[in-house]
């Protein structure tokens, strides 16, 4: 079976404790909420749920790509849908544009972020989610985009990196 973005279960790497402060840990009940993601410029402002990214959660929200997903990891892989239709999680994520601002509060912890890079890839290019040798700690906001109406498949998933700002 072929790994794809929509369907993720790849282990990463953990930052070592020393350098990292002490984090909140991930609820392991998926119907609790991890976090809020806002993108002010483009409207967003969504609960992140625990990961996987499966069919299940993303209707209750958008997710951590993985089921391993920590918030100590140098790269946070977060997945939502795109309905064209409605304003439905990731939905305005298409605006955004390199520099606009994120923010992800977890409990009393609000982490800053600007979007960096967009582009797109092969649902089957699962590498954006791994850990990335950089400095800075980084989102990697995936969802759909490239739509084929005659297939009613999305071609291409979409990744916007964002990178910690101080």
């Amino acid at each position: 079976m072929k790994r794809r973005l929509n369907s993720i279960s790849q282990s990463k790497k953990k930052a070592p404790a020393s350098e990292k402060k002490k984090t909140p840990q991930v609820p392991k009940d998926p119907s609790k909420i991890v976090g809020v993601l806002e993108i002010p410029s483009v409207d967003i402002k969504e609960a992140v749920y625990p990961g996987p990214a499966t069919p299940e959660q993303l209707n209750r929200g958008v997710s951590f790509a993985e089921g391993d997903e920590t918030l100590d990891q140098q790269n946070i892989s977060i997945a939502g849908h795109t309905d064209y239709t409605l304003n439905y999680q990731f939905t305005n994520l298409h605006k955004a544009k390199k520099g606009a601002k994120a923010t992800f509060k977890i409990g009393d912890e609000t982490r800053r972020y600007k979007i960096t890079s967009i582009k797109d890839v092969k649902p089957e290019q699962v590498e954006v989610l791994d850990e990335m040798k950089k400095k800075k700690d980084q989102l990697t906001l995936i969802t759909c985009d490239d739509y084929d109406e005659n297939t009613g498949q999305w071609l291409t998933r979409k990744i916007y990196v964002a990178e910690q700002v101080a």
